[in-house]
């Protein structure tokens, strides 16, 4: 799934892609992960749409500007593609840490694959990890601002006079205090400072509970027998057919995308028209392909409301 998200450069693929993961995210009620992906995605997405364009001038349809400088056409639209791609790619991780548990991962593959399955589940919970431990950090410098005291035991949880000394520190720079006479460019720089301390604090926060989960875990002798779990999956018939479906419609996929189907040729001129319309048996099993956790979402949320 996240392959396609950077194989399909058709707008029309692309567009659907996305619909249906929003569709999905909403259905899955973690609506709210979405607004902390987009304060991320749209600075980045900005980015990569100013900077694609200023320097990569491949293209046969120019813009200029100024002066003869130009921007082409293909350039941005190439910047917006790689853009949605990108959205879709995190939205798609975030919908796959919903759905799947780290516990469900290792049983899948914990047999056949125990060291890569492994490092697969830290990856995955690294990030949601680090973020929910950044907002807690962030939390905490909030109360200390506004002069709240706290409980003992987030006291215990984070070192607060390092935080203190961390994020009260003085810079004698000249540099720095002329910068501070700007009130604009003081706040910036108070923001960033804050922002890198409070980073420096969760990373040594994390790294250090990694390390009394490798001695808890060295100390429970893990890896020293065969694994076992106490989760137990058996595959019914819906999941026979599930699999089925997912393998036929992932042919019909390839194949469309081996005779061009779904992809656009953007450089050296751009060859796609809103008027060609995709309905075709590609574009079908491409949706088909992307119904079945829709359908089960749809499912469980009738049978348990």
């Amino acid at each position: 799934m996240v392959l396609f998200a950077f194989i399909f450069s058709d707008p029309y693929f692309v567009v659907t892609f996305l619909i249906l993961i929003l569709v999905l995210i909403a259905l899955q009620g973690i609506s709210h992960e979405l607004k902390n992906i987009m304060k991320l995605f749209i600075p980045l997405s900005i980015l990569i749409m100013i900077l694609n364009p200023l320097l990569n001038r491949t293209g046969a349809h120019k813009i200029y500007l100024w002066s003869g400088f130009f921007i082409t056409y293909e350039a941005i639209a190439y910047g917006i593609l790689m853009s949605l791609a990108l959205l879709i790619v995190i939205l798609v991780f975030s919908s796959y840490n919903r759905s799947v548990s780290y516990q469900e991962m290792l049983y899948i593959f914990s047999k056949k694959l125990p060291i890569i399955s492994m490092i697969i589940v830290m990856a995955l919970r690294f990030i949601p990890l680090i973020n929910s431990r950044a907002i807690e950090v962030q939390k905490l410098n909030n109360l200390k601002s506004n002069g709240i005291e706290l409980d003992s035991e987030d006291e215990d949880r984070i070192d607060v006079e390092a935080f203190n000394s961390n994020i009260n520190t003085d810079y004698n720079s000249k540099l720095v205090d002329k910068l501070k006479s700007n009130k604009r460019i003081a706040a910036i720089i108070k923001e960033a400072k804050t922002l890198g301390k409070i980073m420096g604090i969760t990373v040594s926060w994390s790294l250090e509970e990694s390390m009394f989960t490798a001695k808890s875990m060295k100390a429970r002798g893990y890896n020293a027998t065969e694994r076992t779990s106490y989760l137990s999956y058996k595959f019914s018939n819906a999941d026979f057919a599930f699999i089925a479906l997912i393998i036929i419609t992932v042919g019909i996929i390839i194949a469309g995308l081996l005779i061009g189907v779904g992809m656009i040729n953007i450089y050296p001129s751009i060859d796609f028209r809103f008027s060609n319309l995709p309905f075709n048996i590609y574009y079908l099993a491409f949706i088909v392909f992307l119904l079945p956790l829709i359908y089960l979402e749809i499912k469980e949320r009738i049978l348990w409301h």
